[in-house]
């Protein structure tokens, strides 16, 4: 997709916070967390990003006053890349959900039932890679790789890249490298979910997952004629995004730019290990099977841990914030026009959760989408208590809570949706 470039008002090393501009090299010196957390935010308006990965209330002002370099011009352009924001943030009523959880959840980190899965998970995947070199590929082989793969992107990076592990920045760091286990990013995940798709979910032409030609994810997408068979194709193309993550990624980590919004400098040293990385990955997972059994069995079996893995990633993704019923934040192209909303609020709207958690276990908590919408930094483990909160809460305001008790009916519900939006008289309601 086409996205707005850099914030003009910004070097890459610094950032926004609350209409102030911080020096975000120097700060991430001392950051809790630790630098490699922060690297995605340089030349950005991080204020969204701050309320949503802390359970702070209030900005920690004065921890921040040695880091203030000066008031943030006001914003140049009608796009997140550039400042805007199309939400009201950080309110009372999102302030008094953040004091439940942590009432609830005083320990939001990975506990060991999380270790214990995710070793397992690495350890079954480097197993399954080893009988492929030992005894040869095999369909089977490829359908449990593919799968394997797929729950560690869910259930293992997915948590580290979001700082939900640990407290302590190394550890999410190791295990985020995970990512770059199974042929992704952990630098390009975090620039595209952290960075663009958790803080501007479902807002057109900022949420690179909600925007673009192929599918039309909202009415505010001009209408093509291949829109009328979207319902159908697009699971045919889930299968195949693997095949983007592997290739195609690797220019954007030498461009140092993803899904059109520049990657920051300061996170230049990351883009260089996930380049090393990824060209381990081509060794491990490609070169070396066929070297060993060069075959067009071979390429099959590859292609099929790929479709495997894409179709379980895909499908996750697709369900979670497209269905009957899902909001559109903005009603009109004209942003000029747009009455901002709570934030919180706008999340909820705009997610889905379903089944419970069994599912949550097999999806790494992504199933409780709305939930990991309001918290990405509360690790998937806790997702099953925090959800009764997070309902009694968005009954409490009056929010529709989407939620399917199966897979088959989210499903329905994502391909229905599709189906309304191929047509060219689409008459969805933004909201």
């Amino acid at each position: 997709p086409c996205l707005a470039m850099a914030d003009p008002r910004l070097k890459n090393t610094e950032v926004i916070l609350e209409g102030n501009v911080y020096d975000l090299e120097a700060f991430s010196k001392v950051h809790p967390g630790g630098p490699d957390a922060l690297r995605v935010f340089g030349g950005s308006d991080a204020t969204v990003h701050y309320y949503m990965l802390h359970q702070h209330l209030k900005l920690r002002e004065k921890a921040l006053e040695p880091y203030k370099l000066r008031p943030a011009d006001p914003p140049q352009g009608t796009q997140a890349a550039q400042g805007f924001s199309a939400f009201v943030l950080n309110t009372e009523a999102f302030q008094d959900l953040k004091k439940r959880v942590k009432q609830a959840i005083p320990y939001q980190f990975a506990t060991w039932e999380w270790y214990v899965k995710a070793t397992c998970l690495f350890a079954l995947t480097v197993y399954v890679e080893w009988t492929v070199i030992e005894s040869g590929p095999t369909v089977l082989k490829g359908l449990v790789l593919g799968c394997l793969m797929a729950f560690i992107g869910l259930a293992v990076q997915h948590d580290a890249n979001h700082g939900a592990v640990s407290p302590h920045g190394w550890v999410n760091r190791m295990w985020g490298y995970t990512q770059d286990w199974i042929g992704g990013s952990g630098l390009l995940w975090r620039h595209h979910h952290v960075l663009m798709h958790h803080a501007e979910t479902n807002v057109e032409g900022d949420d690179p997952d909600h925007s673009g030609e192929i599918v039309r994810f909202n009415r505010l997408t001009t209408w093509r004629g291949h829109h009328k068979w979207q319902a159908m194709y697009t699971w045919a193309l889930l299968p195949l995004l693997p095949i983007n993550w592997h290739f195609m990624e690797f220019f954007d980590l030498v461009n140092m730019v993803h899904m059109g919004r520049p990657i920051s400098k300061m996170a230049s040293s990351s883009a260089t290990i996930a380049l090393c990385l990824r060209m381990c990955f081509f060794i491990r997972f490609y070169a070396i099977p066929l070297y060993y059994y060069p075959s067009l069995f071979t390429v099959f079996y590859q292609f099929i841990v790929l479709c495997a893995g894409g179709m379980y990633l895909g499908v996750n993704f697709v369900i979670s914030h497209n269905f009957e019923g899902v909001k559109t934040v903005l009603s009109s192209p004209d942003r000029s026009q747009h009455k901002k909303r709570d934030w919180a609020f706008e999340q909820v709207e705009t997610s889905s959760t379903v089944g419970g958690r069994v599912l949550g276990f097999f999806h790494g908590g992504l199933n409780y989408q709305i939930e990991h919408h309001l918290f990405p930094r509360i690790s998937h483990v806790h997702y099953h208590k925090l959800q009764p909160v997070v309902r009694q809460w968005c009954s409490e305001h009056g929010l529709a809570y989407a939620y399917f008790p199966t897979l088959t009916e989210n499903i329905a519900a994502t391909y229905r949706h599709l189906n309304t939006l191929g047509q060219p008289d689409s008459k969805v309601k933004a909201g």
